[in-house]
């Protein structure tokens, strides 16, 4: 009797141990999931900030606003409504950047390749010279670059390559120099490239013939005043 009794006390002691261990696991486990999202948000925040920052340094650059289009980009309201800026809902960060036909004029902010989400970047129908940024190589989720009939100088930047999710380049209408990179063959999902009316020299890389979304579509450069062509299934 008496070792039944004892051994009934022994059951209930490391029964009561049992629970407390799992209350205790519970607490570190929601705990845990608290800091997970506190950490979380910090990163969204942070991400925000990138992105407010990135903007206004894109403003800084901007010489010329005739129809003061860059007024709306200031802090009464946010950077997510401002005019011509979109952004995802889940993550409040920058998706596209679609300022065409508004009579900017200014250089390329190399800020710009901290808008790590972009999608689209539109600049179609402005006046944005010098050169294109390097930094631009950054953007590895950019789908759309349209910088048509601007005054844009200097080469192609060669690591435009690292954005592989690329399927539109358009160029057309700037004052580029140097010759298409090689490296742009790299751009497996790429349906569109145009560079013509340029100042583009050499020939169209081999590499570009291994971009089958191309097929059916159009590339065109500027050479010597003329425009080359090719195309994948059909003659020009």
């Amino acid at each position: 009797m008496e070792l039944s009794r004892k051994h009934l006390e022994a059951s209930s002691s490391y029964f009561l141990v049992y629970i407390e261990l799992i209350v205790l696991l519970s607490c570190l486990h929601l705990r845990g999931l608290n800091m997970f999202g506190l950490a979380k948000a910090a990163l969204a925040v942070r991400g925000n900030d990138t992105d407010q920052q990135a903007l206004l340094q894109f403003k800084a650059k901007i010489t010329g606003d005739e129809l003061r289009v860059m007024e709306s980009w200031n802090s009464s309201i946010h950077f997510c409504q401002w005019h011509g800026v979109t952004c995802g809902r889940k993550h409040q960060r920058v998706t596209k950047l679609e300022l065409q036909y508004l009579k900017l004029s200014g250089a390329l902010s190399p800020y710009i390749g901290n808008l790590s989400f972009l999608k689209e970047l539109n600049l179609v129908g402005n006046n944005f010279y010098n050169q294109i940024p390097q930094e631009i190589g950054d953007l590895r989720r950019l789908e759309t670059l349209e910088l048509i009939n601007n005054s844009i100088s200097g080469e192609i930047p060669s690591n435009l390559s690292a954005c592989s999710k690329l399927a539109i380049v358009d160029m057309r209408g700037n004052q580029l120099t140097g010759e298409i990179p090689a490296s742009l063959g790299l751009l497996s999902n790429l349906k569109l490239l145009r560079f013509s009316n340029n100042s583009l020299r050499g020939s169209i890389p081999p590499s570009l013939g291994n971009l089958s979304s191309l097929q059916n579509m159009l590339w065109e450069v500027s050479y010597q005043q003329k425009v080359m062509c090719i195309a994948v299934a059909s003659s020009c």
